[in-house]
């Protein structure tokens, strides 16, 4: 086999990191296009950053134009007509009005959002032959059905670590559903490095296939929770078939859609 079990302290470390990496991928949202709205509040407040725990700096009248260019969960950044800039909580933005008169309507992602999702970024952690591992992908959605990932997954043993870098097709029949089923095929290379011993083997990289199934379920705004089996052919670098190897890998994490 490629890989040996790690103690569970590198475990601990691996959840940890795909915790991180899922906390980063919330990072400020540019809005599709900068929208101008026109104040209808007797005032509005202006935060140096995107939570009531950011002091106000300035407050802008009723009447003034003021265009949003990006934001944070429930805060917008916006720019003055006298170009002053500053966070808006999304509660004082609910009377504004757009240039013909129209009060603005603020729309959360929602389920129809994540079936009509055109890009998706995640991260996910599982075991690759028993041993922990860790990977990011992101993906690009062709129709409801159909869709393309690019993966990179890196495991570590104590024999060997193994870094993977994969192209997949990913087929999903039924994208309205709760918990909606997927089944992946895709091909890609595997490097696998010797951790030091006493002997220095040279490092591995083998073509590689694969076959796999899952299912994603949406959980809230932006949100998507996924788990999947994979079962990947190793080839060998003689093209032995006799000496190709099976290895599996099952992996859960999330994802962020846009």
């Amino acid at each position: 086999m490629f890989l040996i079990p790690v103690s569970k302290y590198r475990y601990r470390y691996l959840l940890c990191l795909a915790v991180l990496l899922c906390g980063t991928s919330t990072a400020y949202a540019q809005t599709e296009e900068p929208l101008e709205l026109v104040i209808a509040d007797p005032y509005i407040e202006l935060h140096t950053g995107p939570g009531a725990r950011y002091p106000i700096f300035h407050v802008l009248d009723r009447g003034q134009s003021i265009t949003i260019l990006k934001r944070k969960t429930r805060w917008y950044k916006i720019r003055s007509s006298k170009n002053k800039t500053g966070w808006v909580s999304e509660q004082q933005l609910q009377q504004t009005l757009l240039p013909d008169g129209q009060q603005i309507v603020f729309v959360e992602a929602n389920k129809d959002s994540f079936v009509e999702r055109k890009w998706e970024l995640g991260v996910t952690t599982g075991e690759l032959e028993k041993a922990p591992a860790l990977s990011v992908y992101g993906g690009y959605l062709f129709t409801e059905n159909l869709s393309s990932e690019l993966t990179f997954g890196h495991a570590i043993g104590n024999v060997s670590s193994s870094n993977i870098l994969k192209l997949n097709m990913l087929i999903q029949p039924y994208p309205a559903w709760r918990f909606s089923p997927f089944f992946t095929l895709g091909a890609g290379v595997i490097q696998v490095k010797p951790n030091a011993t006493l002997i220095n083997p040279a490092d591995k990289k083998n073509a590689m296939s694969q076959v796999g199934f899952g299912f994603k379920t949406y959980l809230s705004r932006k949100f998507i929770l996924r788990f999947e089996y994979n079962q990947y052919v190793i080839f060998s670098a003689n093209n032995d078939k006799d000496a190709n190897e099976d290895i599996s890998e099952w992996k859960i994490g999330f994802a962020l859609f846009f």
